[in-house]
């Protein structure tokens, strides 16, 4: 899976290992600045979360890639919650599965509901569900995969990857000078919360400039 048209830097290892291996940020900054720039973290609140509405056109964008669609590990499509410890988008169900594995395997938020800081941001858009399914189907693992094994997230490569994931999150951090900490010591949602409409649309603002109301 690495070279040009994969987005990963061109290497020699193993495929078990190629997409983690390449798995480098500092080969491809100006893709991810796409999605991150420094501005978008310019109004915090007091916890450190950023606005709803920059959250929302923030995930908008990274949504519409097709891979992010749909669940990482089911049919179901236009998912609204995401794991941070992978970057990846999976649906209300498979949600399920994750919080049941527990937060020191498997950190999900909702994109719609929760809040989020930039570090967490950052990580979102390190990763995706096009890298993870890649990943995991040269293991013979997900969706994609021609052996039918469900992904196993307590595996050596499904750890491996998350490691890459959280070091690369960590290496644009510090480029855009983002404080980090543990993602698992955001709060639950509120349970006042109510779910938005799906923001994922053609005719989209892509722009990460609050929508004017």
């Amino acid at each position: 899976f690495c070279g040009p048209s994969s987005g990963f830097a061109t290497c020699a290892r193993p495929a078990v290992f190629c997409c983690v291996g390449c798995l480098s940020l500092l080969d491809r900054p100006s893709s991810l600045m796409e999605h991150v720039d420094k501005s978008l973290f310019a109004v915090l609140d007091e916890k450190g979360f950023v606005p709803d509405d920059t959250r929302n056109a923030f995930f908008r964008k990274l949504r519409m890639q097709n891979s992010n669609r749909s669940c990482l590990e089911c049919p179901n499509r236009n998912p609204t919650w995401c794991s941070l410890t992978y970057g990846i988008y999976v649906c209300l169900e498979c949600s399920g599965e994750h919080r049941r594995k527990g937060v020191h395997i498997s950190f999900v938020r909702s994109v719609e509901m929760d809040r989020f800081t930039p570090e967490q941001m950052i990580q979102m858009a390190v990763g995706g569900n096009q890298k993870a399914l890649e990943m995991f189907k040269s293991n013979e693992m997900g969706k994609t995969s021609g052996s039918g094994r469900p992904i196993d997230y307590y595996s050596k490569p499904a750890q491996r990857y998350k490691q890459a994931c959280e070091d690369e999150s960590k290496k644009l951090c510090a480029l855009m000078g983002v404080a980090t900490k543990s993602s698992g010591s955001v709060p639950a949602p509120s349970p006042a919360a109510t779910p938005k409409a799906d923001p994922v649309d053609e005719a989209a603002d892509f722009s990460f400039a609050p929508t004017p109301k």
